[in-house]
């Protein structure tokens, strides 16, 4: 990394004293026949190793392949407008070994998969193992790569991942996760529609107030958040290929929803820069075309979501300090972007702000320790030191406040949500959680005693009365909606109870639906079947085709229901057991991978 860096420098500083002196090194007397080392070109490197107080043969080699680029450059561009065939660069980014620098050709109007293709050839590694990135994109397999943007001479980045069967078992898996964790996200963000509230995902700002908008937006604002927090997650594992690939379609996804929504919260940001810092990973951020827009854009995001000099964010946290550790990066990343764009004076300046920034986060590792001992995981630790500017007793009322205003907040929100799935009765009124609580303990089951209650104005008796004399109403109307959690729903009958149902003599079907309404308690079920005199009123006679097919319809789309509702929990287990459940934990970082870049590209300066 040193070496590879140290030489990039040196090519650096000599591209910047080619363009100064107007030196083209492709044109006599630079160049000759069978690509010689002219005299000319040894007087140069003579000239300019005095300057640098390097020998003559570093420069000459490094002059001699900057000749060989600009050679190349002009045989390719050549060559493409008489066949139409476009050279690309790639760069190959293999786990555990030196990134690679490859060249292929290929005209413009082939498929994205014919060019993966060809580079999976010349790597020697099977299709699915090779993902191309340009100009911050996925290549995709279709369409032509032309009407993916790219044009002859570009730099491309190719990640390959290792080739013991292990890792070759991780790529395979690598895309299929991403797609598992897109239409996972996809599958819960669809019930925004008909959902009563955000029953599997909710958005939240940084105080944890919920973030109404408007289902459309919602859906693609989910998707994109989900598969950031996944990216973010493989990112802390060292997996940046994965994580990459998992941002940049992060990436797509959000691009899609309006800037006014991206400017209520600050994920649009934190996105662009771990975006960026996976590209500076995977030592690809000098070939990361888009990485100083990336970078831009997050700064730009930062003021309108922070305020300036972070006054917004000071009223709603009381402190920046955490916050600072995502300027922090930001800083260190635009001061590398600057260095590889011969920037040096705001190379210098960067760095020397991001250094700033990262002395001013360091925490005592004792108080974190003693933190821990209070409860606390060692990322909150942290963070509370410096919001607290590294007192562990400060920290610790910080830490705990911040803990009781978030669950506060989202109290507040379940409290809200429940009132709106309770619903109004006919006059008007709120539906009563007490009496909804009341119904339930006699053993009526929340959805119908929420319906019992909505029709009889609140009025316990009235509610009674309606479900002992017509269940099937209001089981119908239960089956009809759902807005409710899936605890509120009308509960498959348990077989032990109904066998004991039937020993009393009770008919098997009246049974289950008895206890369907009364959530399995039997002493409810029993009470239900005595008021009706062993029936329920419910009309499933076979003879009656009409009654028969409606009460067959009901339980088909009964079943349906259940069988979406298991599908979106067990979307949402596979999701939230993939990424972070720790709050903040985006503002964690122990500062060592930041301060070992640090020290690499200071030095270079």
């Amino acid at each position: 990394m040193e070496n590879n860096l140290q030489h990039e420098d040196l090519l650096i500083k000599l591209r910047a004293k080619l363009n100064e002196e107007k030196v083209k090194l492709w044109e006599s007397p630079f160049i000759a026949q069978d690509n010689e080392v002219t005299q000319s070109l040894k007087d140069l490197a003579a000239k300019y190793a005095k300057e640098l107080s390097l020998d003559d043969d570093t420069i000459l080699n490094a002059l001699h392949e900057l000749q060989m680029h600009s050679i190349e450059r002009s045989q390719a561009n050549a060559e493409f407008k008489e066949t139409g065939f476009a050279t690309f660069r790639v760069k190959a980014t293999i786990p555990g070994e030196k990134p690679q620098v490859l060249k292929i050709q290929k005209k413009l109007d082939v498929l994205g998969s014919e060019l993966i293709a060809a580079l999976a050839e010349v790597l020697k590694v099977t299709e699915n193992r090779v993902k191309l990135i340009f100009n911050g994109k996925v290549i995709k397999p279709t369409p032509s790569i032309g009407e993916q943007g790219m044009k002859n001479g570009i730099m491309l980045m190719a990640l390959v991942m290792a080739e013991t069967p292990e890792e070759a078992k991780k790529e395979d898996t690598m895309y299929m996760e991403m797609k598992t964790v897109r239409d996972d996200a996809t599958l819960l963000s669809e019930y925004v529609d008909t959902m009563a509230d955000d029953e599997y995902m909710k958005l939240e700002d940084q105080s944890g107030k919920t973030v109404e908008l408007p289902p459309a937006e919602r859906r693609s604002l989910l998707v994109g958040l989900a598969l950031h927090e996944r990216g973010r997650a493989a990112a802390k594992q060292h997996d940046y290929p994965l994580a990459l690939v998992l941002l940049l379609e992060a990436d797509r996804q959000l691009s899609e929803c309006r800037s006014s929504i991206l400017k209520t919260v600050d994920n649009w940001a934190v996105l662009q820069l771990d975006i960026s810092w996976s590209y500076l990973c995977l030592r690809s951020l000098p070939h990361a075309a888009d990485a100083a827009a990336r970078l831009a854009s997050a700064e730009t995001a930062f003021k309108e979501t922070y305020g300036e000099d972070h006054q917004r964010l000071i009223a709603l946290k009381g402190s920046a300090a955490n916050e600072r550790v995502l300027l922090m990066r930001l800083y260190l990343l635009q001061g590398i972007v600057a260095y590889h764009q011969n920037k040096r004076a705001d190379a210098k300046r960067l760095l020397a702000k991001a250094e700033s920034e990262l002395n001013s986060l360091r925490v005592d590792e004792n108080s974190v320790l003693t933190l821990m001992e209070l409860g606390w995981s060692r990322a909150a630790a942290r963070t509370g030191l410096r919001a607290a500017g590294g007192s562990a007793e400060r920290a610790h009322h910080y830490l705990a406040d911040r803990k009781a205003q978030r669950d506060k907040a989202r109290e507040a929100h379940r409290l809200d949500r429940q009132r709106r799935a309770l619903g109004v009765c006919e006059d008007g009124s709120a539906v009563s959680q007490q009496l909804v609580d009341a119904l339930v303990g006699m053993g009526y089951s929340r959805s119908i005693a929420a319906i019992a209650l909505r029709n009889s104005n609140n009025h316990v008796a009235e509610a009674v009365r309606l479900i002992q004399e017509q269940p099937e109403l209001l089981e119908s109307e239960a089956s009809s909606s759902d807005t409710l959690s899936s605890d509120d729903s009308i509960v498959e009958p348990d077989n032990k109870l109904v066998a004991e149902l039937e020993a009393m003599g009770y008919d098997v079907e009246e049974a289950k639906m008895a206890l369907r309404l009364s959530r399995n308690h039997i002493s409810g079920a029993v009470d239900l079947l005595v008021a009706g005199g062993g029936r329920l009123n419910i009309n499933t006679n076979p003879d009656n085709p009409s009654t028969s097919a409606d009460a067959a319809g009901k339980r088909k789309q009964g079943k349906h229901k259940k069988d979406k509702r298991k599908e979106r929990e067990l979307a949402l287990s596979r999701l939230t057991s993939a990424i972070r459940t720790e709050e903040d934990d985006y503002l964690d970082t122990s500062l060592a991978e930041e301060e070992e870049f640090l020290v690499q590209y200071k030095s270079l300066l």
